[in-house]
């Protein structure tokens, strides 16, 4: 795959997981203190030690009847985005018919397919933030589409 089109797949799934992240910190704080706190947000949600994991876990308990396909959803978006962060080290081989390919961890005769990766995060992914936008509005949660006045 071009370097060139895969450090854009990767700032793209990155960005887009950030977002994801950020409405699941806003129903934790929502569903815990009723509105954002940003001492909490910003200094234990964003710890690097409150790992992405356990926030879902959380999620998981705050949400009374969860949708499994969406927390399912979640969580191959979250193991997409890990693909995309972790994996480049490319491996070159001095044979005819081996092109160079960032290993797949589960198979490394084969390169990770990050093309369908992609689209596939691009498809699960606007029906995960709606999902979890729903769910940050009905705990009485206020998205702003502007600016801060």
């Amino acid at each position: 795959m071009d370097k060139e089109l895969l450090s854009k797949y990767r700032s793209d799934v990155i960005e887009k997981f950030i977002n994801i992240e950020t409405i699941v910190n806003s129903i934790i704080c929502q569903h815990y203190f009723k509105k954002i706190v940003m001492n909490f947000f910003f200094e234990i949600l964003y710890d690097e030690y409150f790992s992405f994991g356990f926030k879902r876990k959380v999620l998981e308990k705050i949400i009374k009847k969860p949708d499994h396909k969406k927390i399912d959803d979640l969580n191959r978006l979250s193991n997409i985005r890990n693909h995309f962060a972790h994996r480049n080290q490319e491996i070159v081989e001095n044979k005819p018919g081996f092109p160079s390919r960032i290993p797949d961890p589960k198979n490394f005769e084969i390169g990770i397919d990050f093309e369908s990766l992609y689209a596939e995060f691009l498809t699960k992914e606007k029906e995960v933030v709606k999902y979890l936008a729903d769910i940050f509005l009905k705990l009485g949660g206020i998205m702003e589409t502007g600016p801060p006045h």
